[in-house]
């Protein structure tokens, strides 16, 4: 049975380390001040020379897909201008596989203007041996056939709260990406060969109400995104729009509930590896991306999520999601289910920041693992 669903190993060895100076931050800090009270206030209470320079993690596994996964992140952290501002930081993270599948990420976070413009950019190389299903909403789990994607990318989002109501948001991303992709021979149909330029410019905007965007106590997001590939940038014309809603509410126990929904489409001459669908670790998390894909998708998520004390915490989670070629039949067909659990690792509890890795029980019938830095929504 395929790896993603049966999990043959898991997480061999989480670490995370940080400078000398930042592990004073943690003492005489309640640790309810530190996932719940506003971070300015927090802030407000460490030394002026206080400051978490970095955070290691160290990730050793085995799945089917992969075989042996080695690799690391590591998270530099920049002081802000401004006493209280957001933390700018640059995440780095590579591995590789003993099956030559190979990532490099490098994804800088910066803000400006007093916090009131945020930028971010994901630099990414990946050379990768993936499994194709198909598309619709009811894939077969074995049957697939297996091709090479070698990708280089570089996606950059900027989000401006300036001159407008603190509560309103506008911004606009750029998407510039070349894929490579052969398939392994089969008897399967395959999509037309989708290799080339695929260069998108797009608009956001939407309401966000979120006290931290690491690990929200309360608030609430809606936001509508649009992307629009043209032939007079890359090798292929269509668009992906994006309705994202989500809220949060604290619960008993210090904890924070967390739901979510997410509506997709994609329309033109899509590439099949960027129709609408899960991504696998953000949303519905424990299947391969786009296990189940098409023109429209619809996800929901709900969350609980606990923390436990010195750098640890937890959650459980149940999610569904479909596809559809069009919204009625988006709307007609089956749901996919799933529900687990994690573990998290704080990288930097004063951003709360975390790291996770997750149990997905899908469709009650096979399991899949995924890990991330930042919660899943």
């Amino acid at each position: 049975m395929r790896l993603w669903w049966k999990i043959v190993g898991l997480l061999c060895s989480v670490a995370s380390f940080a400078s000398a100076d930042a592990l004073d931050n943690l003492q005489g800090v309640p640790l309810v001040d530190t996932l719940l009270v506003d971070s300015s206030k927090i802030v407000a209470r460490q030394k002026a020379d206080d400051f978490q320079r970095f955070s290691l993690v160290p990730v050793l596994g085995y799945t089917e897909e992969t075989e042996v996964l080695y690799g690391a992140m590591v998270l530099f952290f920049i002081k802000p201008d401004e006493k209280g501002g957001k933390v700018p930081e640059i995440g780095l993270t590579a591995y590789g596989s003993s099956r030559g599948q190979w990532q490099f990420v490098l994804e800088p976070f910066f803000y400006l203007y007093h916090d009131l413009i945020s930028g971010w950019f994901a630099l990414k190389y990946q050379d990768w041996i993936t499994s194709y299903y198909g598309s619709g909403n009811d894939p077969d789990i074995n049957t697939f056939t297996n091709y090479d994607k070698e990708k280089f990318s570089l996606c950059s989002k900027f989000e401006s709260k300036a001159f407008v109501p603190d509560w309103f948001k506008y911004g606009m991303e750029v998407h510039i990406e070349h894929a490579k992709i052969q398939f392994r021979e089969s008897d399967m149909d395959f999509p037309d060969p989708q290799s080339g330029w695929r260069n998108g410019l797009g608009y956001l905007f939407g309401i966000d109400t979120r006290d931290n965007t690491n690990w929200t106590a309360h608030g609430f997001l809606a936001e509508w995104k649009q992307i629009f590939y043209a032939e007079a940038f890359g090798d292929y014309s269509f668009d992906i729009e994006s309705l994202d809603l989500r809220g949060y509410t604290p619960i008993p126990l210090q904890a924070t509930a967390a739901f979510g929904l997410l509506w997709q489409r994609a329309e033109g001459n899509v590439p099949f590896d960027m129709l609408a669908g899960p991504d696998g670790v953000q949303r519905f998390r424990g299947v391969e991306s786009l296990y189940f894909n098409d023109n429209q998708s619809l996800i929901l998520q709900s969350e609980i999520r606990k923390y436990f004390g010195w750098r640890l915490g937890g959650h459980v989670f149940f999610e569904g999601g479909k596809v559809g070629g069009y919204f009625s039949e988006l709307m007609r067909n089956d749901w996919h289910r799933a529900v687990g659990f994690g573990a998290l690792l704080g990288l930097n509890l004063k951003e709360r920041l975390f790291a996770r890795a997750d149990v997905s029980w899908v469709d009650f019938d096979h399991v899949g693992l995924s890990f991330y830095v930042r919660q899943a929504f």
